[in-house]
């Protein structure tokens, strides 16, 4: 049985070498370049190639253009250095020499998924023939019945 991975990667060198990419690899594995923190927050979007950057296997000196989630591309900027080090060594020289940030709203950050919040224990009768309080009683019931009929479409639910 043959491997897909070798008819991939000739399917989609054109593809890649029109943005930059020498290798599908640095797209591939974005995120154990520069790190889980970076990768949920971004991706790389091309390289761009000064004229006469050398052949197409080593070229140097390019500046990388990095898609960054809405509001986070201080936190990119600020890593420019540490990205640039670890794309240098993924190449194994110096193929990158700066980095271009630029926000995209199509790039939003992968968090958790909400779990949904659990309906609240309606009160119990008994919980409530407990007390002795007669007025404490009465607000106890209040409030258990505008419990029991509050909306679920609150800003706080959302």
């Amino acid at each position: 049985m043959e491997s897909l991975t070798k008819h991939f990667r000739s399917i989609t060198r054109a593809a890649f070498a029109r943005h930059g990419f020498a290798q599908a690899d640095v797209v591939s594995n974005w995120t154990e370049i520069v790190g889980e923190d970076l990768g949920a927050i971004s991706a790389p979007e091309r390289i761009r190639w000064p004229r006469g950057a050398g052949d197409e296997a080593n070229k140097s000196g390019g500046t990388l253009v990095i898609r960054a989630a809405p509001g986070r591309a201080l936190d990119l900027q600020y890593e420019a250095s540490r990205i640039t080090g670890r794309i240098n060594s993924f190449f194994g020289y110096g193929a990158v020499a700066a980095i271009k940030v630029v926000q995209s709203a199509e790039l939003m950050p992968k968090g958790p998924a909400r779990v949904p919040r659990l309906p609240p224990k309606p009160l119990d009768n008994q919980d409530l023939e407990a007390i002795e309080d007669g007025q404490l009683k009465a607000a106890l019931e209040r409030l258990g019945q505008g419990i029991a009929m509050a909306s679920r479409s609150s800003p706080q639910d959302k």
